[in-house]
């Protein structure tokens, strides 16, 4: 599975809308507790019948971004009420430029989940998916950059559903978010990238012999490492 991308022409007319107003709403274009533009303005604005223009504000509204206020409009909501872990908002707020505080804050979050799911997949792993991680290592060293970030997002993917476990299966979609938000500083060109095959093969190893400890551990450090990568990123893009 690649990054997340903007979803392509094919989406719904509505989808397209709410991805673009998301967008605009996340960088700021209206303030906190300010209305939007009426659903007949963004209508036109947008080339788009009213009732589907109706249906994005409902997505936006499901985000926590926007709220409706009968006979005063529709409210952008304050940051502490957006959906912070929906994989749209997160990457709407990447796109705006990621800082120290956010990437920190990301990596807190994932490693929350995943490494005691790299240990549970050591011990409930199946063979057919403990041959998969390794085979997605193996791929992350390509020399296609894009090649490689799909088979390290795959990877963790895997990694999830290895433990067996849906609900943490169905964290997939908010860890891709944030390595999607994170890969746009810590895989720079410019950054040393020679340590993502051992590190990740070190997981993977571990979860291949049911070292449940051995998982946790060298997922502790690929994260502390990616860490490091994306803060140094961040000064390098700074520099520029």
């Amino acid at each position: 599975m690649a990054p997340r991308k903007p979803r392509s022409n094919t989406a719904k007319p509505h989808s397209l809308a709410a991805i673009n107003l998301g967008r605009r709403i996340v960088a700021g274009e209206w303030a906190v507790g300010t209305t939007i533009p009426t659903e007949a303005e963004l209508s036109r604005a947008f080339g788009l019948s009213r009732p589907s223009m109706r249906e994005a504000i409902k997505v936006l509204c499901g985000k926590g971004l926007l709220t409706a206020v009968p006979r005063v409009g529709t409210i952008v909501r304050p940051k502490q009420d957006w959906n912070r872990l929906d994989p749209d908002v997160l990457a709407w707020q990447a796109q705006g430029g990621l800082d120290e505080r956010m990437v920190r804050d990301l990596f807190e979050l994932r490693g929350i989940f995943e490494p005691p799911a790299a240990a549970l997949a050591a011990l409930k792993a199946t063979p057919e998916t403990r041959r998969a991680l390794l085979e997605d290592v193996m791929l992350l060293g390509s020399a296609d950059k894009a090649q490689s970030i799909a088979a390290d997002i795959r990877f963790h993917r895997n990694m999830l559903e290895a433990t067996g476990n849906q609900f943490l299966a169905a964290m997939f979609p908010v860890i891709e978010a944030c390595l999607s938000a994170s890969f746009q500083v810590s895989r720079a060109d410019v950054l040393p990238q020679e340590h993502l095959v051992p590190m990740h093969m070190a997981i993977a190893r571990a979860i291949a012999d049911n070292k449940a400890e051995s998982a946790y551990a060298a997922m502790q450090d690929l994260l502390a490492r990616s860490l490091e990568d994306a803060l140094l990123g961040i000064e390098v893009t700074r520099s520029r």
